[in-house]
């Protein structure tokens, strides 16, 4: 009998083979309606008739785990499950896959997994977190029930990151199937506390987890395996009342919003085409699992949290009003946590997959019943990417709106800040940098697969072993022409020395802002500053674009302790 990873090695030569082997695997739809036109559009929504959702964070169960952690350590238990979920009000139900908390009963529970929130540095709380796979057996269609749980962003122990493949030499076994379950250990350590040299500078805010199974992150990910994970602290309390802290808005006034398109056929049910290898998009944009919904705002500031969930689409977004008027706000944060001091008076923002922003919005200057929306102007027609470049992208003055606040009430009190400055550090010393170990990686096509240095995935073997605790710069080069590629690195957050040779905007730039998820446009390259602290083991690095990385542009880096 021809096993899983038999099929994928006789593949890697031919992309007929890895057809071959989807289809063995009955992938599922190939994105077509009954007819069997490619050209099948999801059934009429219009916008605005749902409410957005906002799941619940999960409940402390107590300690039933088996890992040993603090005392102080909260624990917790989410299901993996299939679930049927109105994603729009004229759309008959949806079969999802999604995580919910053990304490939310399938009815109350939403499409997105529950949001944590958690606290590192003085007062920080360990958790545990058990995932139990109830995903069905015989389910039908695209995705493979086989699930490794990603804490996308997280600094933590290698055992529990997320490692897409169970291979000998692990020692762990990190997929887990129907019937099973995996206990992850997150310590919310800081990076360097291990040397005695915690930087607290490199604390994140907003995190999300997601399926992160070989071959398949696509199609789990589709199909519903995401949710939040929310990071406070000292400085960023979570409590705008607190005068020790940032005073950013918080609670109800603090909104994590994660952005998705999908297509769907007309029984409800997720089209998906499982041999578009270029990237799948699709023609409904959904917020928080729900189809182009409304959100009732009070009339103060508001933090709102952006996390681009999309398999291949990549979005320019604005604030808008139902005249297609732009609004500025305060942009105060990317995927690597706060900025140093806010970006004030931006008026939209790129945001490729994977990548988080966060911005203040005054929604003050309003009259009661305003309507304004989040809005997509950013074009792109398939998965290649965007047009234009990473610096200008082609944005039309009006594009799909994918989320509506409606302003209500009069004037509110509002103690929240938008303060000078944020969570300040220097950039990288010329020293660091001049030994600092430079390695080039090279993301390409050939074959119909996508290749780093030429090389389709192996997740036995690493491509490069870092020393921990060394400086090291990475080159990221895309050669793969007019395509996009989204490079996430697990484990440390990156930052940006150089783009194309130049100074990087300053979204991006060091000593303003770190960052787990670099965006490489046509034909550009990145300079990056990392360094692996703390733990040693296996990681990876890959494309975000979920279809690129099922199709192999993902390579596995062995961190080495210190000799």
């Amino acid at each position: 009998m021809v096993t899983r990873r038999r099929l994928i090695q006789i593949g890697i030569s031919s992309i007929g083979t890895l057809t071959l082997f989807y289809t063995n695997y009955n992938f599922g739809s190939k994105g077509k309606g009954s007819s069997g036109d490619d050209n099948i559009s999801s059934p009429a929504t219009p916008p605005f008739k749902d409410a957005l959702p906002l799941p619940f964070p999960p409940t402390d169960v107590g300690n039933q785990h088996q890992l040993d952690v603090p005392a102080n350590a909260k624990h917790f238990e989410i299901i993996e499950e299939q679930a049927m979920i109105k994603m729009h009000r004229d759309l008959p139900e949806t079969s999802i896959w999604r995580y919910r908390d053990t304490n939310v009963d399938s009815i109350t529970a939403t499409a997105l997994g529950p949001t944590f929130m958690v606290k590192m540095g003085e007062d920080k709380q360990p958790i545990c977190v058990r995932f139990n796979n109830q995903l069905p057996i015989d389910h039908k269609g695209f995705g493979l029930t086989h699930t490794t749980v990603h804490f996308h962003g997280g600094h933590i122990e290698s055992r529990s990151d997320g490692f897409p493949e169970n291979i000998d030499n692990l020692g762990f076994h990190p997929v887990f199937e129907h019937g099973g379950f995996f206990d992850y250990r997150y310590d919310m350590e800081d990076p360097g506390y291990s040397t005695g040299e915690a930087h607290t500078f490199d604390r994140p805010s907003t995190l999300w987890y997601h399926d992160h199974f070989f071959d398949f992150t696509g199609p789990n990910v589709y199909r519903g395996l995401v949710g939040f994970f929310l990071i406070f602290d000292e400085l960023d309390t979570g409590d705008e009342n607190d005068t020790s802290g940032l005073q950013l808005p918080s609670g109800e006034f603090d909104l994590p919003l994660v952005f998705q398109d999908k297509q769907f056929a007309r029984d409800g049910s997720l089209l998906y085409n499982s041999f578009d290898h270029n990237g799948f998009l699709g023609d409904k944009f959904l917020v928080n699992g729900m189809v182009q919904p409304f959100h009732r705002v009070q009339r103060r500031k508001y933090r709102i949290r952006f996390l681009n969930g999309s398999n291949a689409r990549f979005y320019q977004l604005f604030i808008t009003d139902k005249d297609r008027n732009t609004y500025p706000f305060d942009l105060i944060a990317t995927d690597g946590g706060l900025f140093s001091s806010p970006i004030r008076g931006r008026e939209s923002m790129l945001l490729g997959m994977a990548e988080r922003r966060e911005i203040i919005f005054d929604f003050s200057q309003f009259e009661a019943g305003t309507a304004i929306f989040v809005e997509n102007r950013l074009r792109q027609e398939d998965g290649r990417g965007p047009k234009g470049d990473f610096l200008r992208p082609d944005t039309p003055n009006k594009g799909p709106r994918l989320l509506k606040f409606i302003v209500e009430g009069g004037k509110v009190e509002d103690n929240s800040l938008v303060p000078n400055s944020l969570r300040p550090f220097e950039p990288i010393s010329k020293a660091e940098l001049k030994r600092a170990k430079v390695s080039e990686f090279e993301f390409d096509k050939k074959q119909g697969a996508w290749t780093i240095n030429g090389k389709l995935a192996d997740l036995s073997r690493p491509m490069v072993s870092p020393m921990m605790n060394q400086p090291a710069i990475w080159r990221f080069i895309n050669k793969s022409g007019g395509w996009w590629h989204p490079i996430h690195v697990h484990l440390e957050l990156m930052r940006v020395i150089s783009r194309n040779g130049k100074r990087p905007p300053l979204e991006e730039r060091d000593g303003m802002a770190r960052k787990d998820t670099i965006i490489l446009g046509p034909n550009d390259e990145v300079e990056v500053f990392i360094k692996f602290r703390d733990y040693p083991g296996p990681w990876v690095f890959h494309c975000h674009n979920l279809e690129h990385e099922d199709m192999r542009m993902m390579a596995r880096f062995d961190v080495k302790p210190e000799e």
